[in-house]
C-alpha cells in the first residue's frame, strides 16, 4: 500500500509525487460484512433509527482482560447488535448484556426483549444490570451452588414492573398489563476465576430461551440447555419472560471449563441459526472464536447475514486461557 504523502509545508513533504516516506502511522480497515449460507434480501436492507428510543445504541460491544490479583487472566469478548428487521422498520434493539466481577467470580448476563412488547428493552437492562448486581451481592456470602434463584427472579420481575409503570407514567398499572408493554429473558453464568484441578466451574440459570454453549477444545459446540426446538415439528416462538414467573422452582446448571475452551452466552437472534451446534453457522463460530477476536471483529461476526434469521442478537464469550 502507498502512503499516502504529507500536505505541503509539512516537514515530511518531499514535493516528489512518487515520496514514499513513513506518515507516523500504521493501520488500514477493509470490511466485508459476513454472510453464512444465504443472506437473503434482509442483509441489503437499509437502517434507520427509532425515534422513540434515540438514547438505545444500534451496536454496543465490549473487550478486555478479567481476572483477580491470584487468578490467570481470562478474556472477555461481548456485543449485541441491532436486527436487521429492527433497522429496517425504525425499532430499537431489545438485547442486552451486562458483566460484573469481583475477586473470585465474574457475572455474565444476557438479555432479549418479547419483540410483542414495544418497551422490552428498558426490561432488557433491568433484568441484566440489577441481575448482576445481586448476584454479585449475594455471592459476597453465599457460595455459587446455594444461591437462591427464586428470590432472584421474583426480584427482578418487581424491579421491571417497577420500571414498566414508571416509563408508562401509571403507578397503579396491574402487573399484567405492564408485561404487554415490557418483558425480558434472561440468563446468567457464574464462572469461578480460580480454576479447580484445571477446571473453572460454572453456575448458570437461564429463564426464557437464550442460551449457554461451550465450544469445547475448539472442536464441537455443547448446550447447556434444551435446544430450542430440537425435536418438534412445529417450530415455536413462545418463551418465558420477565416479569413472568417460572412455574417451578428455576433449576441451575452447573458444569466446568477447561483453559482450551470457550464459554458462550446468546440470546436466541444468535442461538436460533446456530441450531444444535453442527451446521453451518455452528462452524463459522467455531473457526472465528477458537481464540479471542479483536472486539470489533467479535461485533462484525454477531452480525453477520442469513436469511430469516434477522432478529436482534447478543453474545457474550469468555476464553479462561487467556
Amino acid at each position: 500500500m502507498t502512503a499516502p504523502r504529507p500536505p505541503a509545508g509539512d516537514p515530511g513533504w518531499r514535493g516528489d509525487p512518487g515520496w514514499r516516506g513513513d506518515p507516523g502511522w500504521r493501520g488500514e480497515f477493509r470490511f466485508v460484512p459476513y454472510q453464512v449460507g444465504d443472506p437473503g434480501r434482509a442483509a441489503t436492507v437499509p437502517a434507520h433509527p427509532d425515534p422513540q428510543a434515540w438514547d438505545q445504541p444500534d451496536t454496543i460491544l465490549d473487550g478486555y482482560l478479567i481476572g483477580g490479583p491470584d487468578t490467570p487472566p481470562m478474556t472477555l469478548r461481548a456485543a449485541s447488535v441491532r436486527g436487521r428487521s429492527h433497522r429496517f422498520y425504525g425499532r430499537a434493539r431489545q438485547d442486552a448484556y451486562a458483566v460484573r466481577r469481583d475477586e473470585r467470580y465474574v457475572v455474565l448476563a444476557v438479555a432479549d426483549g418479547v419483540s410483542a412488547a414495544p418497551l422490552s428493552h428498558y426490561a432488557a437492562n433491568v433484568v441484566t444490570r440489577h441481575g448482576c448486581h445481586e448476584i454479585r451481592a449475594q455471592l459476597a456470602t453465599t457460595a455459587p451452588e446455594a444461591l437462591n434463584w427464586s428470590w432472584l427472579l421474583r426480584v427482578l420481575a418487581a424491579k421491571v414492573v417497577a420500571e414498566g409503570r414508571r416509563q408508562l407514567g401509571q403507578p397503579d398499572l396491574p402487573d399484567s398489563e405492564v408485561a404487554t408493554q415490557l418483558a425480558a429473558t434472561v440468563l446468567f453464568a457464574i464462572v469461578e476465576l480460580a480454576p479447580r484441578d484445571g477446571y473453572h466451574p460454572v453456575h448458570l440459570l437461564a429463564h426464557g430461551d437464550s442460551s449457554a454453549w461451550i465450544l469445547r477444545a475448539g472442536q464441537h459446540w455443547e448446550a447447556q440447555q434444551p435446544i430450542k426446538n430440537e425435536g418438534t415439528d412445529l417450530a415455536s416462538s413462545a418463551t418465558a419472560a420477565l416479569p413472568y414467573l417460572p412455574d417451578t422452582p428455576p433449576v441451575p446448571v452447573h458444569t466446568v471449563l477447561a483453559p482450551a475452551d470457550v464459554l458462550l452466552l446468546v440470546t436466541d437472534g444468535l442461538g436460533d441459526p446456530l441450531g444444535n451446534g453442527t451446521g453451518t453457522v455452528g462452524g463459522f463460530l467455531a473457526e472465528q472464536w477458537r481464540r479471542p477476536p479483536e472486539p470489533l471483529a467479535f461485533a462484525a461476526h454477531v452480525d453477520f447475514a442469513r436469511k430469516s434469521h434477522d432478529d436482534d442478537r447478543t453474545a457474550i464469550a469468555l476464553w479462561p486461557g487467556a
